[in-house]
């Protein structure tokens, strides 16, 4: 089984420890069809005990046999399913446009699971939680606290706490709540979301780099990002400070500035396309910077490139 990669903070990929992800499994097996939204782990589980289960979610390496690659809010359902697990993150805007998006697929009749937040996690999160569920009631019977949500901690985070120093948003709670929507009628299809950049994303064996395309000529430009402690990221919540600076960012939470992201594919390309470590340097002598950063040399046992909006 080829495995995903490790966890790239672009994608907010905390994963179910594995006393959640079975308890999981053993929650939902019992009523297929499933639509498992962001929740690969327990997709995989549910498979190997010959489950029906589809997994929806853009990470395209996921060593899941029926998978539907694609971000959550573009998700139209394929077939009628009777039960979701959504795992969104955890903010307002995701929390409801996977909710709906589970419910679409599941239909009138249908049970939605889907992962809050706990209190802990920012000033505003008890609110924030309160006013989801108040929408929610317009199109669901709700029920609370189903389950308690534990989550492992992924490197990015383990190089955040280390590099943040005991910041506030350089960890996660790692814990959450399990509501249940039993749908009574189907939620309102939302609005489009606004135009958003797209990211060009490289797996590398178990490593990820992503670089945001940005329009610009010139020099490449590889400066590391303000708020950063070097090229490494403290921080693990999308309300850091100076996130929007960041254009290449790394699964091990190494981050930077740049001033011709095109100029950068090109040559991250041309170097993941040489046969040896020696050309690999070779390949990026105009960038040194990025040769200290943990990516792996070739040759490569897993090259994938794709994209996604954010």
């Amino acid at each position: 089984m080829i495995y995903p990669p490790h966890p790239h903070p672009l994608d907010f990929d905390w994963r179910y420890d594995d006393a959640t992800a079975q308890a999981l499994t053993t929650l939902l097996r019992d009523s297929p069809p499933i639509v498992a939204i962001g929740a690969p782990t327990v997709a995989r589980l549910l498979e190997a005990t010959g489950v029906d289960v589809t997994l929806v979610d853009r990470q395209p390496i996921q060593a899941a046999r029926r998978h539907i690659v694609c971000d959550a809010t573009d998700f139209i359902a394929d077939r009628q399913y009777r039960t979701a697990l959504a795992d969104p993150p955890w903010y307002p805007t995701q929390l409801s446009s996977w909710s709906e998006a589970a419910a679409r697929a599941v239909g009138v009749g249908g049970t939605v699971f889907v992962s809050v937040w706990p209190d802990m996690t920012r000033p505003s999160a008890a609110g924030e939680v309160a006013f989801a569920l108040k929408g929610f009631s317009r199109w669901a019977h709700i029920c609370r606290n189903v389950a308690t949500l534990r989550y492992a901690t992924p490197w990015f985070e383990t190089v955040a706490r280390k590099h943040g120093e005991g910041i506030e948003l350089s960890r996660s709670p790692l814990i959450g709540e399990l509501v249940r929507l039993d749908v009574r009628t189907l939620p309102p299809v939302g609005l489009a979301e606004d135009a958003v950049e797209q990211w060009l994303r490289f797996a590398i064996d178990d490593y990820q780099l992503a670089i945001r395309r940005r329009p610009g000529e010139g020099p490449m430009g590889m400066e590391p990002v303000l708020s950063a402690d070097g090229w490494y990221w403290p921080y693990v919540s999308a309300r850091a400070p100076g996130i929007d600076q960041i254009d290449i960012w790394s699964s091990d939470s190494e981050v930077a500035r740049l001033e011709s992201s095109e100029r950068m594919i090109d040559v991250v390309r041309q170097a993941l396309r040489v046969p040896d470590s020696d050309a690999f340097e070779r390949a990026l002598i105009d960038v040194p910077a990025l040769l200290s950063w943990r990516i792996p040399r070739p040759p490569y046992r897993r090259l994938i490139e794709w994209q996604h909006r954010q």
